[in-house]
C-alpha cells in the first residue's frame, strides 16, 4: 500500500534584513578613514606658506611671483575639477577603496616631485598630476556614507570629515612654513651643500609624503570596501538604486513587490529608498565649503560640519514621496529648476567665493613681500615677514576657524536667523579687505595683532555667510527631485570663481601692487552687497543645529515620513 503524502514542507520565510537603527556606530572605520583625510591637507596646505618664496627662487621676477604662485595654487584644483566624476565612476565599477588609496599614492608621489623641482614649469605640473590622481577626495565621504547606515549616526559621522580636514590643513599650513628652506632656519642641522639646502622645499612635501604612506599602509590592511557591489554584507532591498537613479524608478520597483494598500503606502514612500539614496554614492563633500574645500551637497538631509544643520521643514522638503510630486506635477505646470532666487542666490555665492578664496592665498603674499617703504602707508610692498611667521598665522588661524565654527556659528545663526546673519555678514564683508592695507601703518608691536584680526574677521564672515547661502538654496529650490542640478549649478560656478580668483588677483597684485589687490577684492565684496538688492528675501523656519559631537536622539523614521505625506 503507498501513501501518498500531498502536504508540501513548510516553506521557510526569508530572513528578515537589519535594521539600520540597530547598526552601531563604525568608530573603528572612520577613524581610518580620518586618518587617510588627514594626511592629504598636509600636503595640500603647506605650499600656501611658502609658494610665494618658492616662486622666486625658481627664477621669477618679484613683479610676477603673486600671479605664479597663484597659479600654483589653482592648477591643483583645476585638476582635482576635471577628473573626479571619473574617479568617482571608477570606483563605482572597482571599489572605493582602490581609488582612495592610489589617490593618496598620487598626492604622494606628486608632493616629492613638487619639492624636487628646479624650474616653474616642473613645479606646475607635479600640482596637475596630484590633483589629477587624486581620486580620494571624492570618494572619502562617499565611504562615509555607504558605511553610516542608521541615519541617527549621520550627524556625528559626517561631522568628522570636515574637521579632519581642517585639522590637517592647521598642521600642513604650519609644516610649510616651519620646514620649508630649513638649510637657511636651522643651518646647524642641515648643511646649506646638502639635499635640502639644494632642494629647500623637500622637507615640507617628504615629511606629507611620508604621512601619506603610512596613511596608505594602514589604510591597505583595515580600511573596509564600502561599494555595495563588492560588500557581502550589502542590503539586498536596495536594487542597485543610488542617487544617480531617479526615485520614480525605485517607487515603481516598491509598488511591484507589494500590493497591501497600507503596506504599499510605506513603499511608496520611499523612506528605505532615501536611506539608500543617502547611503550612496555623491561625489561631492557634505560639509560645508571651506575656502580651499571646493565641494558641497545639499542634497543631504543636514548640513554637517561641526554641527548637524537642519531645517525643521527639511523631512517634508526632502523625502516627499515622488509619486505624490508626480500626481501634483500632473495637476499643475511644473516650476522653473532655476528660479529667480536660485540664480540670485548662486550669484552671491559667486561673489563670496571669488574674494574668500583670493584672500587666503593673496594674505601669504603680502606677508612676505618686501615692503616697499619705512615710511607712512605702503600701497604696493607688503610686511616682510618670515616662512615661520606665515606658517604661524595660518595655523592659528586654523584653531580659530574651528572655535568660530564650534562656539559662534550656532550662537549667530540660532539667534539671528539664516537670512540676517547671510545679509549682515555680506554688508560688512568688504571692510576685511578695506583694513588691511592699513596694517603697514601700524608699530611693530601691533603688526601680528593686526594681521590676526584681518584673519578672524575673515574667517568669521566666512564660516557664517556660507552654510546661510547654502540654506537659503536649499529652501528655494522648487522640488526635492531637481536639488541634484541646483546643486551642480552652485558648486560649479563656486569651483569656477576659486580656481580664477588666486591667478587673477595675482596678476593685479603685480600690475599694481598689494594695495590693487585688496582694493579690487573689497570692489568684489561691494558689488556683492549691492547684487543682494536682488535677491529675494528667503523664509527659512527656525533651524536646528544638532552637535556633530554629541549623540542624537532616536527618533522613528518610518513614523517621521508618514507624518510628512499626511501634512502635504
Amino acid at each position: 500500500m503507498v501513501v501518498c503524502n500531498n502536504s508540501s514542507p513548510p516553506k521557510t520565510m526569508p530572513p528578515k534584513p537589519p535594521d539600520p537603527k540597530d547598526a552601531p556606530f563604525p568608530t573603528f572605520q572612520l577613524v581610518i578613514i580620518g586618518i587617510c583625510r588627514f594626511s592629504e591637507p598636509l600636503a595640500f596646505n603647506s605650499i600656501l606658506a611658502y609658494s610665494y618664496e618658492m616662486v622666486l627662487d625658481l627664477g621669477v621676477a618679484e613683479k610676477d611671483a603673486a600671479t605664479y604662485a597663484g597659479l600654483l595654487v589653482s592648477a591643483y584644483a583645476v585638476a582635482e575639477a576635471m577628473t573626479a566624476m571619473g574617479w568617482g565612476a571608477i570606483s563605482d565599477v572597482y571599489g572605493r577603496k582602490p581609488v582612495a588609496l592610489f589617490g593618496l599614492c598620487g598626492v604622494a608621489l606628486s608632493s616629492v616631485m613638487f619639492g624636487l623641482a628646479k624650474s616653474y614649469w616642473v613645479a606646475l605640473a607635479a600640482r596637475f598630476i596630484g590633483g589629477a590622481l587624486n581620486g580620494n577626495v571624492a570618494i572619502m565621504q562617499t565611504m562615509v556614507a555607504e558605511m553610516v547606515t542608521n541615519p541617527d549616526h549621520e550627524p556625528r559621522a559626517y561631522a568628522t570629515q570636515p574637521f579632519v580636514w581642517t585639522l590637517g590643513g592647521i598642521i600642513g599650513s604650519a609644516m610649510g612654513g616651519f620646514l620649508a628652506q630649513p638649510a637657511k632656519f636651522y643651518p646647524t642641522v642641515f648643511d646649506q651643500d646638502g639635499i635640502f639646502g639644494q632642494f629647500p622645499y623637500l622637507l615640507p612635501n617628504l615629511v606629507a609624503a611620508i604621512g601619506i604612506v603610512a596613511a596608505i599602509i594602514q589604510g591597505m590592511l583595515f580600511l573596509d570596501e564600502t561599494n555595495p557591489r563588492y560588500r557581502h554584507t550589502a542590503d539586498p532591498s536596495s536594487d542597485g538604486v543610488d542617487e544617480r537613479t531617479p526615485l520614480h524608478r525605485h517607487s515603481r520597483h516598491s509598488m511591484s513587490r507589494d500590493t497591501h494598500p497600507r503596506d504599499r503606502t510605506r513603499s511608496i514612500s520611499v523612506a528605505e529608498s532615501m536611506r539608500q539614496i543617502r547611503k550612496q554614492p555623491s561625489f561631492m563633500e557634505d560639509g560645508m565649503p571651506m575656502p580651499l574645500d571646493q565641494r558641497f551637497d545639499i542634497r543631504r538631509s543636514s548640513f554637517g560640519t561641526m554641527h548637524s544643520i537642519k531645517l525643521p521643514h527639511d523631512l517634508h522638503h526632502s523625502s516627499i514621496p515622488d509619486i505624490v510630486v508626480e500626481a501634483e506635477s500632473q495637476a499643475r505646470p511644473p516650476p522653473p529648476t532655476f528660479n529667480f532666487t536660485i540664480i540670485m542666490l548662486t550669484l552671491s555665492l559667486v561673489f563670496i567665493c571669488y574674494h574668500q578664496m583670493a584672500f587666503i592665498t593673496t594674505m601669504p603674499v603680502y606677508l612676505l613681500a618686501k615692503p616697499s617703504t619705512d615710511l607712512g602707508l605702503d600701497w604696493v610692498g607688503g610686511l616682510g615677514m618670515t616662512l615661520h611667521d606665515v606658517g604661524t598665522f595660518l595655523a592659528v588661524n586654523g584653531f580659530i576657524a574651528l572655535f568660530i565654527q564650534g562656539v559662534i556659528f550656532p550662537l549667530f545663526v540660532e539667534n539671528l536667523g539664516v537670512w540676517r546673519t547671510f545679509v549682515g555678514v555680506i554688508v560688512v564683508y568688504p571692510t576685511v579687505y578695506m583694513i588691511v592695507p592699513f596694517i603697514s601703518l601700524l608699530p611693530p608691536y601691533l603688526t601680528s595683532p593686526g594681521v590676526y584680526f584681518a584673519f578672524t574677521l575673515q574667517s568669521f564672515f566666512g564660516i557664517l555667510v556660507v552654510p546661510c547661502a547654502l540654506i537659503l538654496l536649499k529652501n528655494a529650490t522648487p522640488s526635492p527631485l531637481v536639488l541634484g542640478r541646483v546643486n551642480g549649478l552652485a558648486m560649479s560656478a563656486c569651483c569656477l570663481a576659486r580656481t580664477v580668483s588666486p591667478p587673477l588677483v595675482g596678476v593685479i597684485y603685480s600690475i599694481g601692487g598689494s594695495a590693487a589687490s585688496w582694493i579690487s577684492l573689497m570692489i568684489v565684496a561691494i558689488l556683492g552687497v549691492v547684487q543682494l538688492f536682488w535677491v529675494p528675501r528667503e523664509h527659512v523656519d527656525t533651524l536646528v543645529v544638532e552637535s556633530g559631537f554629541k549623540a542624537v536622539p532616536e527618533r522613528d523614521f518610518d513614523e517621521d515620513i508618514e507624518e510628512a505625506i499626511e501634512d502635504y
